[in-house]
């Protein structure tokens, strides 16, 4: 495991797909890497449509492809993802307005 690791996916923008059938409805957010400490997103789906914020984060290599991506939003939600590159999953587990929430989708880059 390298901790502090930097993800291969900086300058890049990534769409996680988490579903239909999630407590935020057809839960789909636009994740931009804008550096190796500096990420924001944009819920483009769900209760939080619309919703943006620019955070520091901190990954994790698991092993080749496998990061695990954490940050903490202003509003005090706590993120994990753990982004699978080589497979182009997701999984999202996150402290939302106090609920706990777990979540899987696809991993797609969009630009």
């Amino acid at each position: 495991m390298e901790i502090d690791a930097t993800l291969p996916s900086i300058g890049q923008t990534w769409l996680a797909d988490l579903g239909p059938d999630t407590p935020l409805g057809h839960f789909t957010v636009e994740i931009t890497f804008n550096s190796a400490t500096s990420v924001t997103y944009l819920a483009t789906g769900g209760t939080l449509e619309g919703q943006t914020e620019t955070m520091d984060y901190t990954a994790v290599k698991l092993r080749d492809g496998l990061y695990a991506v954490r940050w903490t939003e202003q509003n005090g939600d706590m993120v994990t993802h753990i982004e699978d590159y080589d497979q182009g999953t997701c999984m999202a587990s996150s402290v939302v307005r106090g609920q706990f929430v777990q979540l899987n989708g696809t991993w797609t880059r969009v630009r």
